[in-house]
């Protein structure tokens, strides 16, 4: 495993900033389980430059900070489960990966269906005891526009932010 450098760790530094601003200061609200925003940029830059542990790590601090520096409800550490695990997802599937549209397609269903709709919908189950199903419904509308609009955004700019990133770190 190579060591992380300083430029690596400010990178991340960065990327959990990016990540905090695009989500709670940028984000729009939406009742208490959704919101609005394009924090899976830096979360995707990240992972795909350095990894799924780094990239799960640091997004597990930005949800740590972000819920310290903008809370919008009680602290749950399911919600910082599921920000670990869509960074490592995104990681796993990116990291010196060709980014092809099947793998970003790919790599958003596992993330929207397996930790947005089936794990967030559990949490705020345990959280406010809404019926998992009902809870599900009402955001399968709201989840299907992110998943477009995450492979959209993906395509268009993730290899390009990659490639200039990468380009930082080497010696």
């Amino acid at each position: 495993m190579k060591q992380f450098n300083t430029k690596k760790l400010t990178f991340l530094a960065v990327m959990v900033a990016l990540q905090i601003v695009f989500s709670r200061t940028l984000g729009i609200d939406l009742g208490n389980y959704q919101r609005i925003s394009f924090s899976f940029i830096p979360i995707t830059l990240a992972s795909t430059v350095l990894g799924p542990v780094a990239s799960g790590a640091a997004s597990a601090v930005a949800d740590i900070i972000g819920f310290m520096t903008k809370p919008t409800g009680p602290y749950f550490p399911g919600f910082t489960l599921n920000a670990f695990l869509g960074a490592f997802i995104y990681g796993l599937f990116f990291y010196k990966k060709e980014l092809s549209l099947k793998r970003i397609i790919l790599a958003n269903t596992v993330v929207t269906v397996l930790v947005n709709c089936l794990m967030g919908t559990y949490w705020v189950h345990m959280l406010y005891g809404n019926p998992f199903n009902a809870v599900l419904i009402s955001k399968l509308p709201f989840q299907a526009l992110m998943y477009v609009i995450k492979i959209v955004v993906q395509a268009l700019i993730l290899e390009r932010l990659s490639k200039e990133a990468i380009r930082l770190f080497r010696d």
